[in-house]
This record gives C-alpha cells, sequence and structure tokens, in this order.
C-alpha cells in the first residue's frame, strides 16, 4: 500500500478567501485596539516591536516538525537570476539551459520576508506562507525596524531595508522530473513571477488540472535613466501546458499545441 506524502491541499473557493481574509482584518483590528489601550503604560520601543507578533504561524504540526529537523524552505535546488542577467543554479553558479522545459507548480509558490541576521551565527528571521494556501503577507510596517537610521549598509554603500519580500515558485524539469526553485527578492523578479502567476490562473480556467511549461530565459528593457542603460530581467517563456501529472513529455515544438504561449 502506498502513502502520499504530498497530499493535494484543496483549493479555496472565493467565499473561503474572503471569509478568511474578513478574519484576519478582525485579528488585526483587536490587536491594533489591545495596543493603543497600553500604549499610554508601555516604552515606546516596546510598543513599536509589538506588531512583528501578528503574523500567524499557519503552518500544520506536521510541517512544523519537518521545518525544525529540516530547515530548508526550498524544494530541490535552487535556481536565481545573476547580476549578470543569467538564470544560475546556486550552488554551482552554473547556467540553466534555456531550451529546458520546465512544469509551473504554481500552487506551490512561497511567500513572505526574510531578515538575515547581522551577527555571526544570528538566527534569520522568516515570516512566510503559501500564496495559494490562505496565507496573508503581514504590511511591512507591521514587521518593526523602522527607522532607516538603523538600517544596515547595503552593497550599495548606503542602508538598506533588512526585511526583504521574497517568492520561491516551485518548477519541475519536464524531462527529469527534478525539481528546482527559482527564489527572488528584486522587484522585477516578483513582477515576472505574478505575471507567471496570472497566466497559471487563467490556464486553470481553460484547462483544470493543468500547468504551464516555461523556458527560462533573459530579458530586459532600457531605462529611463541612459547612465544605468539596459537591465536585465528574468522571463518566462510560456511554451504550452499539460496535466501536472502526465507520465508523458509533453509536446513543446513550435508544431505542438501552443494555443496559449503567453511570453512575459
Amino acid at each position: 500500500m502506498s502513502i502520499d506524502v504530498h497530499p493535494r491541499r484543496r483549493q479555496p473557493n472565493t467565499e473561503q478567501i474572503v471569509e478568511e481574509q474578513k478574519r484576519q482584518a478582525r485579528l488585526l483590528k483587536e490587536q491594533q485596539q489591545a495596543a493603543k489601550m497600553v500604549a499610554a503604560n508601555v516604552p515606546a520601543k516596546i510598543v513599536a516591536a509589538a506588531p512583528a507578533t501578528l503574523a500567524t504561524d499557519v503552518r500544520t504540526p506536521q510541517q512544523r516538525y519537518l521545518d525544525a529537523v529540516a530547515p530548508n524552505f526550498t524544494a530541490g535546488r535552487v535556481i536565481k537570476f545573476s547580476k549578470d542577467g543569467v538564470f544560475v543554479t546556486s550552488d554551482d553558479e552554473q547556467p540553466v539551459d534555456a531550451n529546458t522545459d520546465f512544469y509551473v507548480l504554481a500552487d506551490e509558490t512561497q511567500i513572505g520576508w526574510i531578515k538575515y541576521s547581522q551577527e555571526e551565527g544570528g538566527e534569520t528571521q522568516r515570516i512566510a506562507g503559501l500564496l495559494y494556501d490562505n496565507f496573508i503577507l503581514p504590511s511591512r510596517s507591521s514587521l518593526g525596524d523602522l527607522d532607516e537610521s538603523q538600517w544596515p549598509l547595503g552593497l550599495s554603500g548606503t542602508s538598506e531595508d533588512p526585511w526583504k519580500h521574497f517568492q520561491n515558485l516551485v518548477l519541475e524539469r519536464v524531462d527529469t522530473r527534478e525539481l528546482f526553485t527559482f527564489s527572488t527578492t528584486s522587484k522585477t523578479g516578483r513582477r515576472s513571477v505574478g505575471g507567471l502567476l496570472k497566466h497559471a490562473e487563467r490556464l486553470q480556467r481553460a484547462h483544470p488540472g493543468d500547468v504551464p511549461i516555461a523556458k527560462l530565459r533573459a530579458g530586459g528593457f532600457n531605462h529611463k535613466d541612459p547612465r544605468i542603460g539596459w537591465v536585465p530581467t528574468p522571463t518566462f517563456c510560456i511554451v504550452g501546458h499539460a496535466p501536472r501529472n502526465s507520465a508523458t513529455t509533453p509536446d513543446t515544438t513550435p508544431s505542438g499545441d501552443l494555443d496559449d504561449s503567453i511570453p512575459f
């Protein structure tokens, strides 16, 4: 008897999503009111730190256990978009073949905030959850660390926000079924992932159960400041779609079914 160690979560309907958003809004309002009630008697430093507790741990007991024994928040190998404008695997800095096809497992997309400790051996703080599992991203103002004069210096030599908004997009290589996670904290990276997820949602309405198939290509644009010039951006080129659990390799050649191919 086989056991599915990765059970599929039923996607919430519109009413469930709205109800969860209302519940979160009520919780936020109650906590804000409580903070106001004690503000007169609590030092400002403590009150400023309180909003960080607004984030709710949405993990199941099983997920909390696995995160404790295996604190890895990505599936498979990590892919990033390098400063040179190339998709590379983070562990060896090798370029990802632009002709490789990937299933886009949109429903496993993780979003959140991450803050790396500035002290050696310090603990990284992370507030995250699955985008399509009712996780509501806390506002940046709720995390604390709002005094820009206390922000650490970044690579540019100027102060940078210690909290980074990240996205982890899970990809599955079509030919080998190897898992990868495209991880990004950049605005252009998040915009590209957002466009891809919008396409995945449209695909679900037209072809329920199918997932997009994409190639990872470098795109870009000319910055309005001519001194900056060309700005490379990560691009997901849609080349087809297929059932998520299909055992056959889909046809993604130009002669295949590309009825909803949308480049980004």
